[in-house]
């Protein structure tokens, strides 16, 4: 992750307010010729949404109370918890600030969901693994309380490790991905992709 290579971009023709109504909206940004909407982020290595999986294929970039890039989690391979204040992300009981999780590893940067989505429990503590076969060389993670794994950049779960002492509660839920989401940047300014 290198924020100095990013290029900084002035705005379209949008304006400053009008692109924060739009991410209070939960409105996406796209790239159309003459439209108010701004045009696509950045995007950070690593944090391209995949197509398939937990993934968020569509251009639906809303703003987030980030400051700047240089303000995102520096360390490598621990997964550090960082509010974005998204609507979309928020929920009163178990995530009021919206938070998401962030990991680097090696030179990219990854974004997805603050909970697992096997058992709901916040991914704080969660393993970083290398990837195997299964991953096709990608990254790993591991949920510390249920062991649920998955696809550090797709989100789809993958075989466990291990089994952990209260898995079976949850084998139900492990086919369910885990959210990954876009980081771009423009102007300055963090973006998230969301669904």
């Amino acid at each position: 992750f290198a924020p100095a290579a990013l290029p900084q971009s002035s705005p379209s023709s949008c304006s400053r307010s009008s692109a924060l109504s739009m991410a209070k909206r939960g409105r996406g940004l796209s790239g159309v010729a003459g439209s108010n909407k701004l045009s696509k982020p950045k995007s950070i290595e690593g944090s391209e949404t995949p197509a398939g999986g937990g993934g968020n294929a569509n251009n639906n970039w809303v703003q987030t109370s980030i400051p700047s890039i240089d303000s995102l989690p520096q360390e490598k391979d621990t997964v550090k918890l960082v509010d974005t204040d998204v609507f979309s992300l928020m929920n009163k009981g178990t995530n009021p600030k919206g938070a998401v999780s962030i990991v680097n590893r090696g030179s990219k940067t990854y974004c997805f969901s603050s909970s697992c989505a096997s058992c709901q429990i916040p991914l704080a503590k969660a393993k970083v693994m290398d990837g195997n076969d299964e991953t096709s060389g990608e990254a790993r993670i591991e949920c510390d309380f249920c062991g649920a794994t998955y696809n550090l950049r797709t989100g789809d779960p993958v075989t466990k490790e291990g089994g952990k002492m209260l898995g079976f509660l949850f084998s139900k839920s492990e086919d369910v991905p885990l959210p990954v989401y876009g980081l771009g940047e423009r102007g300055g300014k963090v973006f998230i992709n969301v669904p």
